[in-house]
């Protein structure tokens, strides 16, 4: 019986995520910090939908986590053939006022386990002559991000990492669909600790489960790139039309500005 795995499955986009999976009747693997919250999900998915419903507890932030997480999939046997590396977060603040730990924790979810755990089942996939891989980048991919440079810089990883796998893979029977949501009401710009105008006070959030609902959609379509909402559509515009000066200071200014500034307010 083929798996789909979900990092960050606890909540917003994951959780919807893991919803939509099951209701298509897939057996999952829910895999984020919280594991009251996991096993809670668990439980329901298989009640509901009568599926198989796995929870593993880990941070992906830890070390060998994705070695970790993998060896856990493949000791018991699960034939994981679909992937969504979701789990991610973010951080209002300079650069250099964030502590280095907190930067390297960040890189270490956003871009190292991701990038692993796509090598590791990618592979299992490859071998098993098919599979599918999603990826979850952001309109944050498409320019320099002042104030929130790390996950700007991560999320333009996550894109340009993608489409090159999904060229390597063709042919294969694995695809790769990275999606790039704009403003969606997760909890992320609390978890970032934005304050002020930003990206989410000036435009209309999309739910997650309309985000999930389109990004489902793109990776078994086999979508390479799929952007998602208005804010997204006018990021790509704007990345082939303005010079990166200009959509640097527009970033600077959706990112709510200096958090230094705001916090002396």
């Amino acid at each position: 019986m083929a798996y789909a795995l979900i990092t960050g499955a606890s909540s917003g986009i994951g959780y919807e995520l893991a919803e939509l999976f099951a209701r298509h009747g897939h057996d999952v693997v829910l895999t984020a910090r919280n594991e009251t919250k996991l096993r809670r999900l668990a439980a329901r998915l298989g009640d509901k939908y009568g599926v198989h419903a796995i929870s593993y507890a880990i941070d992906l932030g830890g070390t060998d986590a994705a070695a970790k997480l993998h060896a856990f999939t493949t000791q018991r046997g699960l034939d994981v053939r679909y992937l969504v590396n979701n789990a991610g977060f973010a951080e209002w603040s300079t650069f250099l006022d964030m502590p280095i730990e907190r930067v390297d924790e960040m890189l270490r979810v956003n871009v190292t386990a991701l990038t692993e755990l796509a090598h590791r089942y990618g592979r299992d996939m490859r071998r098993a002559g098919g599979g599918r891989i999603l990826n979850v980048s952001s309109v944050a991919s498409m320019m320099a991000g002042p104030y929130m440079a790390t996950y700007f810089a991560s999320k333009a990883y996550v894109r340009s990492f993608s489409e090159a796998l999904a060229y390597e893979l063709k042919g294969s029977g694995v695809s790769v669909t990275c999606v790039c949501p704009g403003p969606t009401t997760t909890g992320f710009a609390a978890a970032a600790h934005m304050a002020g105008i930003n990206f989410f006070t000036l435009t209309r959030p999309a739910t997650a489960r309309q985000l999930a609902e389109y990004a489902y959609r793109s990776m078994m379509r086999g979508r390479t790139l799929a952007y998602h909402g208005p804010t997204t559509m006018a990021g790509a515009l704007a990345e082939r039309l303005l010079p990166r000066a200009v959509t640097r200071r527009i970033a600077a200014v959706m990112n709510g500005g200096d958090p230094s500034r705001a916090h002396r307010r």
